[in-house]
């Protein structure tokens, strides 16, 4: 009995290993679409349509065609009454340049939004992943502790039959019990750990459904490319950052705007009138321009100020994304060292308790021993399924942060 739990443990711990490296995640047009049903996807989306809107309001520009006029009805002492009209259609006019950057504002208004979208997309798939491992680690958890207490369970009907023929002592029997009321309380634990996971994936991505059985987890492998591959992918692909370079660029477009804007747009019209009941009439042109405003050219600095700031800011989102880089690539490999040690102690420690199984047989240790051996090598094994789920949270991580997988939208970074 305690032979086939020593071997079910070792087919856990290396279940999986001939399925694809990435078939315990959820198929990536599953993924995408419970990506794109989430709510943070669609209020970027939205913000996007806004984007849009805002850009053809640029391109249109500010100024509007303004119709004006008056009926005026005049006495005359000793000539009589007269009705006299005027009826002026006037419109401020863009000076030359100021339509051409404010389409490049709208432009890099919608660029800005885009990519604001797509970096939801992967802000939403990080989540995503978390909630995924987190379901995978508990079931992992879930389906040890529930072998540890079947295992316990046959154990302890096999020492009770013993013990009714005197061949075992009670103290044995106790210690069974013991172990198989520890190991209770863990599946107790882990199951609780596992439904709150399911529950949690139902809520935050209803769109999704869970396999029916809990998915083997292959050994992690090392990653296809080395680390100045990942970071520049990572750095090429990311929306955040290209959000941030684009949204300086619309800055510094705002602060030419401003300059520009230093100089008022002219209104130019024509104005029509009849006087004196129509025996005079006439078409005239009207020309009016704002001009020594101070406020101008304070809305200018102001508007460089910001396009610095925004410089300034994506240098720092630059960095960011650069750290973000490293830490991936680097838990990644660290993720995969520590499993590595981990599967090395899960195989010592499996032959650890096949030499103490063999002496409770032959009479040279007691059941006591096996049983402390056992409790021991259930630890091992939760560590090594541990180790296994975080090594490949990492690589996930990584190949997510570098658009590998479930980004159904990226662009590679362009000047």
């Amino acid at each position: 009995m305690i032979k086939k739990y020593i071997v079910a443990f070792s087919v856990l711990a290396a279940g999986g290993a001939v399925e694809a490296a990435d078939s315990f995640l959820p198929q990536s047009d599953v993924a995408q679409a419970a990506i794109g049903a989430h709510p943070v996807v669609a209020a970027a989306e939205a913000s996007l349509a806004e984007a849009e809107a805002q850009a053809r309001v640029y391109k249109a520009g500010d100024h509007d065609f303004h119709l004006s006029g008056s009926y005026i009805r005049r006495d005359v002492r000793g000539e009589g009454t007269y009705s006299e009209w005027d009826s002026t259609i006037s419109r401020a006019i863009r000076l030359p340049g100021k339509a051409k950057e404010d389409r490049k504002i709208g432009a890099l208004g919608i660029s800005v939004a885009e990519n604001a979208r797509d970096d939801a997309r992967h802000q939403v798939a990080l989540m995503l992943k978390d909630y995924w491992f987190e379901w995978l680690e508990a079931g992992a958890m879930h389906r040890i502790d529930q072998m540890a207490v079947d295992t316990y369970r046959q154990e302890l009907q096999a020492v009770e039959r013993r013990y009714e023929l005197q061949e075992a002592a009670l103290l044995e029997v106790e210690g069974v019990r013991s172990a198989l009321a520890t190991a209770a309380a863990k599946l107790q634990k882990s199951q609780a750990r596992k439904l709150e996971a399911e529950r949690a994936i139902g809520t935050m991505f209803p769109t999704m459904a869970l396999p029916a059985q809990q998915l083997d987890i292959g050994d992690p492998a090392a990653t296809e490319y080395g680390f100045d591959e990942w970071k520049n992918l990572i750095l090429t692909r990311s929306h955040e950052l290209r959000m941030a370079e684009k949204y300086a660029e619309q800055q510094m477009a705002l602060a030419r705007r401003g300059r520009l804007n230093k100089i008022a747009d002219p209104t130019v019209g024509v104005r029509f009138f009849s006087e004196r009941g129509g025996e005079e009439q006439g078409v005239g042109l009207l020309f009016s321009m704002p001009f020594g405003s101070s406020r101008r050219s304070a809305q200018s600095d102001a508007k460089r100020a910001r396009a610095l700031a925004a410089e300034a800011q994506a240098r720092q989102v630059r960095l960011m994304v650069e750290e973000v880089a490293d830490r991936d690539i680097t838990r990644a490999e660290a993720g995969l060292s520590v499993w590595q040690q981990a599967s090395a102690a899960l195989t010592a420690s499996e032959q650890v308790v096949s030499r103490v199984r063999r002496a409770v047989e032959l009479g040279e240790r007691d059941l006591v021993e096996l049983l402390r051996a056992l409790n021991a090598h259930h630890d091992v094994v939760r560590q090594e399924a541990t180790a296994r789920i975080a090594a490949h949270d990492a690589i996930t991580q990584l190949r997510i942060d570098s658009h590998e997988i479930w980004i159904a939208t990226h662009h590679d970074h362009e000047d």
